[in-house]
């Protein structure tokens, strides 16, 4: 997992930014959902995107999706959200993924993905959590919500553990805001549904043009 958090900070600290993409309802009873969501992905690369994030999805078509995005965009860093249960673990661990997400801070569920090198940023929104997941070797932490956390919050976490931890903040945060946030102490930040249909909209097209 060492090997795993350093490279997604090294990768991030090149491009602080990760957009997530949730499928939507019944995504998979449409074939034609599939070619929409690749354009998607093929317009966020041409815009320069490096990171995306494609959220769980309990159907069994679901691994073979994230498969088929991580052969035809090998130039993007591909990770998962949502990991919030053994099951979601479990149905990604032949993935072979450079790092996926949770919402939260579950231990068994952490303990595990440990145990196989699986890398999943815990979410963090308590110093108890945080405490705990620095114990277990995180040094790469995801703030959520972040929105309503805010600064004191992230600034409590750092005052608490000043060694190097690597700041990913994600929950209701808008395009408009990411330049704000990033000189407000995050390291990195996560992009989804505030973005609307999860293409770059005009500010995000500014901060792409200015990194």
């Amino acid at each position: 997992m060492k090997v795993k958090q350093n490279n997604l900070i090294k990768s991030l600290k090149a491009q602080p930014l990760v957009v997530v993409i949730r499928l939507e309802s019944g995504f998979f009873n449409t074939s034609h959902n599939r070619d929409t969501l690749l354009l998607k992905i093929k317009k966020l690369s041409n815009h320069g995107i490096k990171h995306i994030e494609i959220g769980w999805d309990p159907n069994p078509e679901w691994v073979n999706l994230i498969s088929e995005i991580k052969k035809n965009f090998n130039l993007i860093n591909i990770g998962v959200a949502s990991i919030s249960s053994k099951q979601c673990l479990n149905s990604i661990l032949s993935l072979d993924l450079n790092y996926s997400m949770s919402p939260f801070f579950k231990k068994e569920i952490h303990l595990q993905a440990i145990e196989y090198d699986q890398l999943v940023i815990p979410g963090i929104s308590n110093i108890e959590d945080f405490r705990e997941a620095i114990n277990l070797g995180y040094k790469i932490i995801k703030i959520f919500p972040a929105s309503k956390l805010g600064i004191k919050f992230l600034n409590k976490l750092k005052n608490f553990k000043e060694n190097d931890i690597f700041f990913i903040g994600a929950g209701g945060i808008k395009s408009r805001d990411l330049k704000k946030l990033l000189n407000n102490g995050y390291n990195a930040l996560a992009i989804g549904r505030e973005l609307q249909n999860q293409l770059p909209d005009r500010d995000l097209k500014i901060w792409l043009k200015n990194t």
